[in-house]
């Protein structure tokens, strides 16, 4: 049995379908009206790097595809070719695959340098928010320290008050009582009745009147010496109402400033001379070296001002 096989006839291959762009399409049609690229360019408003890259067919992976339709378009509309069959060219070429791949890695370093920045904002918000809230928080230590200062003051003027009537009370010492001398009828009766007197009056008896009397008094001198001395260093206040006040020394050292509560003291000590600003001055009472300080003369709902000791 004889087989006849047909020898396989080689088969032509496909050649490759190589897709012109609008390029030459829109190139002669600007050529026949006889206008140049730059011509073309500038009725446009584009570019002359743009109208040269259509007319060879080479577009930049760059470009937008969007943009690149929109030049085809235009250029095709002002040469007069149909915008359809230059925008069908366009989409049918091999490059624009290339384009349209590019695109969405375009798009998504966009959005990452997007996120990026948003980031970066994100923390330099942070970094104010903290910034304020650290200035609050350091605010209200500073407000609260002054606040637990005060009560230390208060309690060191109510413990000087406690003390000063101490001071003003006057010691007097007990009166001394000297045996009356006896008559002289009953001379030996009475030396039998009376005691002898201890030491300390016989040597008493033997001084003058006046040193007995300087003896009684010398007590009540030891509690005048004993009495502080008014200090010009020293500024005493004292509240019936809430007042807002500042005291300066004369150094220009803030001694006190805010609002003082009613019913309390401060004891002040810096150089004098003091200026004070008292925001309710009917509701202070001011004290220096153990004197009063008037404030009649000002009224009431009205800021005083003034410096003690008055120059």
């Amino acid at each position: 049995m004889t087989i006849n096989e047909a020898d396989p006839q080689p088969q032509a291959e496909p050649e490759a379908v190589t897709t012109v762009g609008p390029g030459a399409l829109l190139r002669e049609a600007r050529e026949a009206k006889g206008w140049t690229q730059a011509e073309v360019a500038r009725r446009l408003n584009l570019r002359l790097a743009v109208i040269e890259s259509i007319d060879d067919d080479q577009y930049k992976a760059g470009v937008a595809l969007t943009f690149l339709r929109g030049y085809v378009k235009a250029y095709a509309k002002v040469v007069g070719v149909s915008e359809q069959e230059a925008l069908a060219a366009f989409d049918g070429m091999s490059g624009i695959e290339q384009i349209k791949a590019a695109a969405p890695m375009q798009s998504f370093s966009r959005k990452t340098r997007q996120q990026a920045n948003d980031n970066w904002l994100k923390r330099i918000s942070w970094l104010v928010l903290l910034g304020l809230l650290g200035s609050l928080v350091y605010w209200w230590w500073q407000d609260s320290g002054v606040s637990h200062m005060e009560p230390g003051q208060d309690a060191s003027a109510r413990h000087q008050e406690a003390l000063a009537p101490e001071a003003d009370i006057p010691l007097v010492a007990p009166p001394l009582t000297l045996p009356a001398a006896p008559m002289a009828d009953d001379a030996d009766t009475t030396a039998e009745a009376i005691p002898a007197p201890r030491a300390p009056l016989a040597a008493m008896d033997d001084k003058p009147a006046a040193e007995v009397t300087e003896l009684a008094e010398e007590p009540v001198a030891i509690i005048e010496a004993a009495k502080p001395a008014a200090d010009p260093r020293l500024l005493a206040m004292s509240f019936t109402d809430d007042c807002w006040i500042k005291v300066t020394d004369s150094r220009g050292r803030v001694l006190v400033e805010g609002v003082q509560k009613a019913q309390q003291a401060l004891s002040l000590e810096g150089e004098p001379p003091f200026r004070l600003i008292l925001g309710a001055p009917h509701a202070a009472s001011v004290e220096y070296m153990n004197e009063a300080v008037d404030l009649s003369s000002f009224s009431a709902g009205r800021v005083a001002r003034l410096t003690v000791p008055k120059s």
